[in-house]
């Protein structure tokens, strides 16, 4: 018989029950017992017992809180928080875990990681790193998208699906990286900045999958949070913990609540695209029609303010012409009865004066009377008269042509801005009962339309319909 043989023969073989019973009985020997810890690992099962883990350094210590202990609570304890708790020693003997099985659980402050991220949340935030103005916005249709997370993880295929989904045109680039635990933190920097330095990506999503406070920790700490705050690409956070938010989602130009939101997020739907083109399609056609509205409008007043200037040029032409006859005719009678005065005069002088010497005297008369004769005074103002009917004639002309070259202005934009110059390029209009038809909403098979071309049109009836393409 070989030795070992010999030494299961005379000692004593236990079975695994027989052992776990063995520490059970032993461990409970030590009976109620208080402890204190930080928790972690917290989670409510379905069927309402809570369960967590309290943690001092390195070591942890199993907590089971059946339900009938928690509905007499105000609230449950969460991740990182400082409590007490008594309860019975025990062990779970499926998995020979020893735990405690708690009556009372007394907070008694927040933990030591949660403090230490407390701290630097409040440290960032006096530094402006959670302001809004510093959020860049997404870009409305990226072709690039880059990833930052774990490549076995269930985020990454998360996210993959869904933008596979919606738009399977989009190119995915992953960088691995660890998301927990010891080197986490530098993989996920140095993706950040690797994204960064090839620039070639138009959004950064960086996340993970849900997991305990301390799982979380490498997205609490500062070297990321300033990592996403330097990126010059807008970066969205998707960790998949919708307790607490991290100090990367707070950094972060956007906050997803998981991957796959992030997903939905960054890459609009089909449907979410061609109701955004149809509303910039309604915007610019009201806008439109309400800009050749108010030009018609300015048009029309215009019009109208050139008609009332032609009356009132008018009716200066017609009061000149009239104070022009009459100046004409008051000057007339003046030098006709300064004629008449002189032949009165000079008949009065031949027969007073003697014959002798008659002819020179008459003769001197006249030409002094011919002297002191307002025919001089009535050629000035004449003149005068005619130099100030060129002026208003010129002036008129002038303001004619002014009114004439705004007008064409306004009529050439008009035309530019008109339909009709749309219809020239090949577009048309189709009308239904009277009313332009904008959406193929408004038609069904069968209807009768009316097409406007450009020149002419012809009736028609809708055999198919579609919406408007994307591509």
């Amino acid at each position: 018989m070989e030795e070992k043989d010999l030494l299961f023969e005379t000692q004593r073989v236990y079975t695994v029950k027989q052992i776990s019973l063995l520490i059970k009985g032993e461990i409970e020997k030590i009976g109620y017992v208080f402890v204190r810890g930080e928790v972690s690992n917290a989670h409510l099962s379905h069927s309402g017992h809570f369960y967590f883990d309290l943690r001092e350094e390195n070591h942890t210590l199993a907590v089971v809180l059946f339900k009938n202990r928690t509905r007499g609570m105000l609230r449950l304890p969460k991740d990182g928080e400082k409590v007490e708790v008594g309860g019975r020693l025990t062990t779970y003997e499926g998995k020979s875990q020893y735990q405690i099985i708690a009556d009372v659980v007394v907070q008694r402050g927040i933990g030591e990681l949660r403090e230490a991220v407390e701290k630097l949340k409040k440290k960032l935030m006096a530094e402006g790193l959670f302001e809004p103005e510093h959020k860049k916005p997404l870009p409305l249709l990226p072709r690039r998208i880059g990833v930052v997370t774990s490549p076995h993880g269930a985020a990454i295929m998360d996210i993959i699906r869904t933008i596979r989904r919606r738009n399977s045109s989009v190119h995915i680039f992953l960088y691995p990286a660890r998301v927990q635990g010891e080197g986490a933190e530098d993989d996920i920097v140095r993706g950040i900045e690797a994204f960064n330095r090839w620039g070639e990506v138009d959004v950064i999503i960086v996340g993970r999958g849900g997991g305990s406070f301390e799982d979380l920790m490498a997205f609490n700490s500062e070297r990321v949070a300033r990592a996403i705050f330097a990126s010059r690409i807008p970066v969205i956070s998707a960790v998949g913990h919708e307790v607490d938010f991290t100090i990367a989602d707070f950094v972060a130009d956007l906050r997803a609540a998981t991957p796959t939101a992030a997903a939905e997020l960054v890459i609009k739907s089909r449907e979410e695209l061609a109701e955004k083109l149809n509303s910039l399609h309604r915007a610019l056609s009201s806008s439109l029609e309400a800009l050749v509205n108010r030009r018609t409008r300015q048009l029309l007043e215009l019009e109208r303010a050139l008609r009332r200037s032609e009356v009132l040029f008018y009716n200066t032409f017609r009061d000149f012409d009239r104070i022009y006859e009459g100046l004409l005719n008051s000057l007339g009678r003046f030098v006709e009865a300064k004629r008449r005065k002189l032949s009165s005069l000079s008949m009065r002088i031949l027969k007073t004066s003697p014959v002798v010497g008659a002819e020179k005297r008459v003769r001197n008369l006249k030409e002094r009377l011919l002297k002191l004769s307002p025919a001089g005074r009535v050629k000035l103002l004449r003149e005068k008269v005619e130099g100030s009917h060129l002026r208003l004639n010129r002036g008129m002309r002038e303001k004619l042509e002014r009114s004439k070259a705004t007008v064409e202005s306004l009529e050439k934009n008009l035309r530019m801005l008109s339909p009709y110059s749309v219809l020239e390029r090949g577009y048309s209009i189709v009308m239904k009962d009277g009313k332009v038809v904008r959406d193929a909403a408004q038609l069904g098979k069968g209807d009768r339309v009316k097409v406007k071309l450009h020149r002419g049109g012809f009736l028609s009836r809708v055999e198919d319909l579609w919406s408007l393409p994307l591509d």
